[in-house]
C-alpha cells in the first residue's frame, strides 16, 4: 500500500501544476473514442461467418490472449498475450497492421518495468488482460497484473500496473502501480478507468490533469467482473455485489460520474450463479451509434445501457441472448451500430460448453439466430474479445487452443470477416 500511496501522491502533486495549463486535445470521431468501426450491413447477413487465423511470433511460456485486443485511430490492432509457466513471468504486446498484415512486437511488461525504473528483483506481470484504448491525448492505455501469490481475498504478490504508449513506440510509460490486479480498463477519451480485484476497486486517471481517484465498489465471494462499461459522458458502470440480512447475494450496477461519485445503482436481473467465484460478470460489450452500450453477462443475459436516459430505465434487460437460453457469450460486436448485434459464444448443455457459434440478434424484434462457427478442428479452444474492429470492419477475437496431447496451449487470434 505504501508503494501505491507514493505513486498516487506523485500524480496528485503533479496535477496541481498541470491543471493550470490543461490541454485541449483534438476532436476525434465517436467510433475512434469507443474503439470500433461501423460499416453497412452485408447483403447476405446469414452468410456463414469466416474466421481467418493470424499467427503471432512464438514466445516461451506465452499461452493465451484473454480478450486483450484494441485499436488506434489509424486502424492498427493491438494484442496482449499472457503466460502461466514462463520463468520470465512476463506478458507481450503486439501491433498488427491490417493493410500490410505485418505483426510488430512492442515489448513486454517485465522489460518495461525495467525501462521505467520500477522493477524489483523477481517482479512478474504475466497477464496483459485488459483491452487497449486510444485516448484523446493520442496514447494507447492498457493494464497488466501478476497472478502469483493471489488467493481468496489476497492480492497477488506484484499487483497490477496501468500503462500508456504512443502507437508506434516500443517503449511504454508507467502511470500507476496498484496492490490489486488490474483486470480491465475503459475510457470515454478523457477519463481512463481501471478495474482491480478483489472487491471491485475502480481507479480513474484524468488525462488532462494526471489526477488519480479511487473508489471501492464492492463484491462478494471473490467475484470478479472481467469487464465494465464507460459511456460517452465519462460515467463508469461497475457490478456491485453485497450480502443482505438473509444471507442472499444482491447484485447491482453502480454508476459513477466523472468525479467518481456514485450517482445511481441499478438492480441487475439474472446476474447470479451457484458459484459467484466462477461467474465472470460482464464479459462482452459493444457501443452503438447513438451512444447506447450493450453487454452480456456470464450466464448469457443481454443488457442495454442508455446513457442519456434518467432513472431506473437507464439499464434495460433483454433476456437471454442465445435463442436456446443460457450461454457463455464473451464476444459482442455491431456492424452498423444500429439494430443488429453479432456475438460469438457457446451453449452450456448439462454443465458442458459446446461448440462455438455465431449469434445474430435483432435488437428491435428480439429475434436471435445461431449458426455453427468453423474453428478448423482446433482443440480445447477458448475465445474472447469484443468491440475491436479494423478500418475494413473486420472484428478481432483472441483466445487459446491446446497443442499436442499434453496440457500445453498457445495463443489464438482470429480475424472475423
Amino acid at each position: 500500500m505504501k508503494k501505491l500511496l507514493l505513486i498516487c501522491s506523485f500524480f496528485i502533486v503533479g496535477c496541481e501544476q498541470s491543471s493550470k495549463q490543461e490541454i485541449d486535445f483534438p476532436i476525434r470521431s465517436f467510433e475512434n473514442r469507443v474503439g470500433t468501426v461501423f460499416t453497412k450491413l452485408p447483403d447476405d447477413l446469414l452468410k456463414p461467418p469466416l474466421l481467418e487465423q493470424i499467427h503471432l511470433p512464438q514466445q516461451g511460456g506465452i499461452d493465451a490472449i484473454w480478450g486483450a485486443t484494441g485499436r488506434d485511430d489509424e486502424g492498427n490492432i493491438y494484442i496482449g498475450t499472457s503466460s502461466h509457466s514462463s520463468s520470465y513471468g512476463s506478458s507481450f504486446l503486439y501491433q498488427y497492421n491490417p493493410l500490410t498484415e505485418q505483426i510488430i512486437p512492442q515489448s513486454d511488461t517485465v522489460a518495461q518495468l525495467k525501462y521505467n525504473d520500477v522493477y524489483r528483483q523477481g517482479m512478474r506481470q504475466n497477464k496483459l488482460h485488459s483491452k487497449f484504448f486510444q485516448a484523446n491525448d493520442g496514447y494507447i492505455y492498457f493494464s497488466s497484473f501478476d497472478e502469483g501469490g493471489e488467493s481468496k481475498g489476497i492480492n497477488p504478490t506484484w499487483g497490477g500496473n496501468l500503462w500508456r504508449k504512443k502507437p508506434h513506440s516500443k517503449n511504454w510509460e508507467h502511470l500507476l502501480a496498484t496492490d490489486e490486479a488490474l483486470v480491465a480498463i475503459n475510457t470515454n477519451g478523457r477519463f481512463v478507468y481501471a478495474l482491480g480485484y478483489w472487491d471491485h476497486v475502480l481507479y480513474q486517471f484524468d488525462i488532462k490533469t494526471s489526477r488519480i481517484n479511487r473508489v471501492v465498489v464492492g463484491s462478494v465471494e471473490e467475484h470478479v467482473s472481467r469487464n465494465f462499461i464507460v459511456d460517452e459522458l465519462g460515467h463508469a458502470y461497475v457490478p456491485m455485489l453485497k450480502t443482505n440480512d438473509f444471507n442472499e447475494i444482491e447484485t447491482y450496477l453502480n454508476e459513477y460520474d466523472e468525479k467518481l461519485s456514485q450517482v445511481a445503482s441499478y438492480p441487475i436481473p439474472n446476474y447470479l450463479s451457484g458459484n459467484m467465484t466462477e461467474h465472470h460478470g460482464i464479459i462482452g460489450y459493444t457501443s452503438m451509434k447513438n451512444g447506447d452500450v450493450f453487454f452480456t453477462s456470464s450466464e448469457g443475459g443481454l443488457y442495454q445501457i442508455k446513457p442519456f436516459v434518467k432513472g431506473q430505465n437507464k439499464l434495460k434487460y433483454h433476456g437471454m441472448m442465445h435463442p436456446d437460453g443460457s450461454a457463455y457469450i464473451p464476444s459482442l460486436f455491431s456492424t452498423d451500430g444500429e439494430g443488429i448485434l453479432i456475438a460469438i459464444g457457446r451453449r452450456n448443455i448439462n454443465g458442458k460448453l459446446k461448440q462455438f457459434e455465431r449469434i445474430l440478434y435483432d435488437v428491435n424484434s428480439a429475434i436471435a439466430i445461431n449458426q455453427p462457427l468453423n474453428t478448423y478442428n482446433l482443440k480445447s479452444i477458448l475465445l474472447y474479445g469484443s468491440l475491436t474492429k479494423d478500418n475494413f470492419g473486420n472484428a478481432y477475437i483472441g483466445g487459446r487452443h491446446r497443442i499436442g496431447q499434453k496440457q500445453k496451449y498457445k495463443p489464438l487470434l482470429f480475424k472475423y470477416k
